[in-house]
């Protein structure tokens, strides 16, 4: 791991800005910044499935980055930024998850290409998801996690926008350290990726189909 990602796993916020500074003025792409600093808050996702850190060490690694996003936000927008498009998603950290690195990366790069986005914000429950949709009618529904137990809960998302007969008028992206781990076919996902940019191709392709 990069210096980003071991300034998250250490929980040192002046680390983590430095190092971010560090690599902006070296020419990184903000979105590989982001990529590390996803790789660290596995880790500590990790250390906190296994007991070894717990919520305050989760809150603590979510504001550190939430100090690294202000910093990468713009960068991100303009080295990304796109065509508008037309189009609407809802958007969402799982219930459980408290999480919101990539929703909001995908977040900011959806909204500087035009498209609207409703964010659930996290922690959202399956009740919330589907009232979203049944209100907003977006043609996409992004889902995020970071947690490994995080899993069963797009699986039941997934299940519930099918009870209410909503899942054929929507693609569904699911996102987070935890997709590269499992078979897309086990969640009935359209779309599971851990790259941000890519999610953001792909959905901003499904809305100008």
């Amino acid at each position: 791991m990069g210096k980003l990602a071991d300034a998250l796993v250490a929980l040192d916020k002046n680390a983590a800005l430095a190092a971010t500074q560090e690599a902006l003025q070296a020419g990184t792409d903000p979105l590989a910044l982001v990529n590390e600093a996803r790789q660290g808050l596995e880790v500590v996702g990790e250390k906190y499935d296994c007991g070894e850190f717990f919520l305050m060490e989760l809150m603590r690694a979510a504001q550190i980055f939430q100090s690294v996003a202000q910093v990468l936000t713009p960068k991100i927008v303009e080295a990304h930024g796109g065509v508008k498009t037309s189009g609407k998603v809802v958007i969402g950290t799982v219930a459980g998850d408290i999480h919101d690195l990539g929703k909001n990366i995908v977040k900011i790069l959806m909204e500087c290409r035009g498209i609207e986005v409703i964010d659930l914000g996290v922690d959202v429950k399956t009740e919330r998801f589907v009232e979203a949709v049944q209100k907003h009618r977006p043609q996409v529904v992004g889902m995020s996690a970071l947690l490994t137990a995080s899993v069963s809960e797009m699986k039941k998302n997934i299940e519930a926008l099918e009870a209410a007969g909503l899942r054929d008028s929507v693609k569904i992206a699911v996102g987070g350290g935890i997709v590269g781990e499992i078979d897309n076919s086990v969640l009935g996902a359209d779309l599971a990726t851990v790259d941000a940019n890519e999610g953001v191709r792909q959905i901003e392709q499904w809305l100008t189909a």
